[in-house]
């Protein structure tokens, strides 16, 4: 038989009339008879839990509120009057005396609820109970219920159903109950019954308020958690209405590449149609990728330029509720696009070499033939008019033989030898050469080097070949009436002290400059704006050919009528035992 059954057994005192007194009384007389067996209120054994700042107050609102409720259900028995307070003592008093068999029966009628082939954890259950019993004997005693909302927050109870939960105090409170009914008749029976129900049932109101409370802390955490790692998304991300196709929400790369779109900048973003944030021509197709979500649920489109940007578009129809919308995400391949021009570029460039070559050598064997026989029939030649014209045989093909040469150098350049030159030097001497040309008559070359730079590690014809030809690139472009070209180099320093620094160079001129759309296309080959029979469109590409077989990096930059700046960046070259660059570097 259960311990439980021995508790019925126990003799029944008669009934009396219920006052505080009569229940101070019962106490006395029952803690007399029984003064032998009974011990001090027991304790809970395991670690006390620290309130965290404000949990004591949090709990003892809601404790007011359900306290209110169960005061006005049960009355007098639980409304911390004299008689209610009176009742608590005695309950509390009762359970202690039979403290292990109350726990030993709670566990075993659980178990069996469960139908759990392990044994519950009694020394548990019996912390549990002692923390129940210090609160039923001092309602301001919290203890109880600061374990109870941290167990809902991140204890057992958080991984718990609340069924579970309250099968446990169903179960306790049936316990309780049996040991009163066995213990106490009459009216004094009913009141300490009363008062067990609403302690049980305060219990469970206050861990549904617990599981309520940390259930909207883990949605607020989830709600954040999202948000954040939608704000915080590399790709711009958008949220829009369906119907209207009005922007809803942003992220902040969203709202980062508005602000960086000349076009927009000035806009608000939100409650903007988003046909209104594309330019007129790519509307349509903004139409019929929403329609494709529409009917499908998403869609994709590849490679969208918008304002010199090439964007992925991904787009999906979201369900939130009972409302819908549209969540677009843009992906950034502009790096793509440009690595797929490069590519594209060098196989022009290897098809242009490998035409460029062929040409080459088929023309310059009989170019060199003519040539010959012109030059020997100038001497002979008495007439002047035909003297002339010999002459501008020779002179044309002297230009067809230099843009051969162009051809040969752009299809197999030469291999430098690479050494420590001294650019000022390079470019002192590049301008000394140019000076004498007839180009230069009306331009002023200004020359602003820096005094203490340091050697830098390249081909030295090679880099006096680009000089040569930025400087002529430079007075071909200003106009007739004269100009101003100006050289400068400077030092830069490695950021962040990594690797030993470049040394830059910039050629400026004040001439007609280049415009926008052509601006990507000056290294192409055989590019040109020149007329006719100017230039082959090689130069620039030589130039950048040199530049990057010397480790380099070289870039224009122009204005229509402001003038165009080439910058031109070298490794340098340092070596431990050269104190003076060493200095130099510091």
């Amino acid at each position: 038989m259960y311990r439980l059954m021995r508790i019925h057994h126990f003799n029944r005192p008669e009934a009396a009339e219920v006052t505080p007194e009569s229940f101070c009384s019962l106490s006395r007389t029952t803690k007399a008879r029984r003064n032998r067996c009974v011990s001090e209120p027991r304790q809970a054994t395991d670690q006390p839990l620290e309130p965290m700042p404000g949990e004591i107050e949090a709990v003892r609102t809601m404790l007011a509120e359900i306290e209110k409720m169960l005061a006005g259900l049960f009355g007098s028995a639980y409304d911390r009057g004299p008689i209610a307070m009176a009742a608590r003592v005695k309950a509390a008093e009762l359970v202690n005396a039979h403290f292990d068999d109350v726990v030993e029966t709670w566990a075993h009628a659980v178990e069996q609820c469960f139908e759990e082939s392990k044994k519950l954890d009694r020394p548990g259950m019996a912390n549990s109970l002692a923390r129940f019993l210090a609160h039923l004997r001092d309602p301001d005693d919290l203890q109880t219920f600061v374990y109870l909302r941290r167990h809902c927050q991140e204890g057992m109870l958080a991984r718990a159903k609340p069924s579970q939960f309250n099968i446990f105090h169903i179960a306790l409170k049936q316990v309780i109950l049996n040991l009163v009914r066995a213990k106490l008749r009459g009216r004094h029976m009913e009141i300490v019954r009363d008062v067990v129900v609403a302690a049980i049932d305060e219990r469970r109101l206050m861990v549904a308020q617990f599981y309520i409370e940390s259930r909207e802390v883990a949605l607020r955490a989830s709600e954040e958690k999202y948000r954040n790692s939608i704000d915080h998304a590399p790709d711009p991300m958008y949220e829009i209405d369906p119907i209207t196709l009005e922007v809803l929400s942003v992220n902040s790369a969203a709202l980062d590449l508005h602000h960086r779109l000349p076009y927009e900048r000035d806009l608000p973003l939100i409650g903007m149609r988003l046909p209104d944030l594309v330019p007129h021509d790519l509307q349509p197709l903004v139409y019929k990728h929403i329609e494709t979500v529409r009917k499908t649920g998403s869609g994709q489109a590849l490679d969208l330029e918008l304002r010199g940007h090439y964007f992925d578009i991904h787009s999906a129809l979201i369900t939130a509720g009972k409302r819908q919308f549209l969540q677009m995400i843009l992906h950034d391949v502009s790096q793509r696009h440009e690595m797929l021009d490069s590519l594209l570029k060098a196989e022009r460039l290897a098809a242009a070499g490998t035409f460029a070559s062929g040409v080459a050598h088929e023309v310059n064997n009989p170019l060199a033939s003519i040539s010959s026989l012109v030059q020997s029939l100038v001497p002979d030649e008495t007439d002047v008019e035909r003297r002339q014209t010999l002459h501008t045989i020779l002179s044309q093909i002297t230009r067809i033989s230099r843009t051969l040469k162009d051809l040969l150098n752009f299809a197999r350049p030469a291999p430098g030898e690479h050494k420590p030159i001294n650019l000022n030097e390079t470019i002192t001497e590049t301008l000394r050469l140019v000076a004498y040309n007839k180009r230069f008559a009306h331009i002023r070359i200004e020359p602003v080097l820096a005094p203490d730079l340091v050697p830098i590690f390249a081909d030295g014809n090679g880099i006096q070949q680009v000089l040569l030809n930025l400087v002529f690139n430079a007075a071909d472009a200003i106009q007739p009436d004269g100009g101003v070209i100006r050289v400068t180099t400077e030092y830069q320093r490695a950021p962040q002290g990594d690797g030993m620094g470049r040394v830059r160079t910039r050629i400026t001129d004040n001439g007609v400059g280049i415009p926008a759309e052509n601006l990507e296309r000056v290294f192409e080959p055989f590019f040109t704006t020149k007329p006719a029979g100017v230039g082959a469109g090689l130069g620039l590409s030589l130039c950048q050919r040199i530049i990057l077989n010397n480790h380099g990096t070289i870039g224009v930059e122009s204005a229509v009528g402001k003038g165009t700046t080439v910058t031109i960046c070298l490794p340098v070259y340092f070596e431990a035992d050269q104190p003076a660059a060493a200095a130099s570097l510091r």
